[in-house]
């Protein structure tokens, strides 16, 4: 309808001007050099329009002439750039299928025209990685980064992740350290820092790498408390090895809420009865934790000692016995004491007593050493057995053998003064 308005307006338009042309006569003299022509108003008009649009025209055509190279190259570009976003794809398949070989060939065939190079380069070195071509995906990392210096981030972790799964511990420890300086609250760098801390024993390191771990990293209340005291029960060890006074300077350092997991506390126990089995502060921590915290991990060293007062350790341990008449490690702790004191017939009732408790592969073997001792062969023998069908090592630092002859001077010298 609208449409239709429009014709009509035109036509009347055209109807009107023609009658007032018809009306209003008039022409239109143009005179050049010695040429004259002469045309009415009507027609000079129309003529004029027909020029104006026939120059239009001709000036459309030329500069789409102009533009036509620009397009064809334009058009060219677009086409190149969706055969790389082709090849990506097929290569990205290729990967995940696992034809590495196909998958690297198609990443770089066309990563020239790509709009993400980046992508290309990095899953060109996930793919020679895989084919165990270390030459190949170091260049591939390294253009990689020339190609989008601002994703140097996702650069440095993929490469440290290819580290990490060749276990090449060093160098992605050596990574994670300069990613971790630029990028220090970085979840994904402080999750593989620490993976390779503990690979590498880096245990003062993961110590200082914990705090931001918890803050930054999204990890469960649980596994970080595991993870801060195998951290810190190394970090003894390693202190321990080097002597007392290096052990007391790391436990110093340790917060004090490490100090209360019983890992780490053992840890520094062991290391200080590592250096002298007498050590008067171990005694005393011993003492402590187990007033509080009784645990057979902490009887079994209290029974260890080897104080220069033994009788001190072994009353304290008889003190125990009272509140805990049934406890087979306290019973078996109280006859090491015992042997170390000189008792030889309270040791051999405590074992007596421990091995009815519970058959405890030490007690079994002490025992049977001591029937031995007294020329009682067939208890002897028995406790033998019974020692061999316990499992071969137990809950403790030392396995059956080494405890053999832990004790085997603390069984002769009791049976030489009986002699005497």
């Amino acid at each position: 309808m609208k449409k239709l308005l429009i014709l009509l307006a035109a036509l009347l338009l055209s109807v009107l001007a023609a009658l007032w042309f018809q009306e209003n006569g008039g022409y239109v003299l143009v005179h050049v050099g010695g040429t004259s022509v002469q045309a009415s108003l009507f027609m000079a008009i129309g003529a004029l329009i027909l020029f104006m649009l026939a120059t239009w025209l001709v000036l459309r055509m030329v500069f789409g002439v102009a533009r036509a190279p620009r397009g064809v190259r334009g058009w060219l570009r677009s086409r190149r750039i969706e055969r790389s976003r082709g090849r990506m794809l097929r290569g990205l398949q290729k990967l995940a299928e696992g034809d590495f070989n196909s998958a690297e060939r198609d990443m770089l065939k066309t990563v020239q025209h790509s709009e993400t190079p980046l992508l290309h380069y990095l899953s060109a070195a996930w793919a020679s990685h895989r084919m165990g071509a270390e030459n190949r995906r170091d260049h591939y990392l390294a253009l990689a980064d020339q190609a989008s210096p601002d994703a140097r981030l996702a650069v440095g972790l993929v490469q440290a992740q290819l580290y990490v799964e060749d276990e090449q511990w060093e160098t992605a420890f050596a990574t994670l350290n300069l990613l971790h300086d630029r990028w220090p609250r970085q979840a994904r760098v402080l999750e593989l820092l620490a993976l390779v801390c503990r690979k590498l024993e880096e245990w003062e390191r993961l110590l200082d790498l914990l705090p931001q771990l918890r803050r930054h990293a999204p990890m469960d209340p649980g596994r970080a408390e595991e993870l801060e005291a195998l951290a810190a029960a190394g970090y003894l060890k390693q202190a321990s090895r080097q002597g007392l006074d290096p052990l007391a300077r790391a436990w110093a350092r340790l917060p004090r809420a490490s100090t209360q997991m019983d890992p780490v506390r053992l840890a520094y126990i062991d290391g200080r009865l590592l250096h002298d089995d007498g050590d008067a502060e171990a005694e005393k921590l011993l003492r402590t934790v187990l007033r509080k915290h009784w645990e057979p991990q902490y009887v079994r060293r209290f029974g260890n000692l080897r104080m220069a007062n033994p009788q001190t350790a072994l009353a304290a341990a008889e003190g125990w016995l009272r509140e805990r008449p049934d406890d087979a490690e306290l019973l078996l702790a109280a006859a090491r004491l015992s042997l170390v004191a000189g008792h030889w017939s309270r040791a051999r009732n405590y074992l007596e007593k421990a091995v009815t408790r519970a058959s405890q592969p030490e007690a079994c073997y002490l025992l049977a050493r001591m029937l031995e001792q007294t020329g009682e062969n067939d208890k002897a023998a028995h406790q033998y057995r019974l020692a061999l069908e316990q499992d071969a090592r137990f809950q403790s630092p030392m396995g059956l053998d080494e405890l053999a002859k832990h004790h085997m001077q603390d069984l002769e010298t009791p049976r030489l003064a009986q002699q005497a």
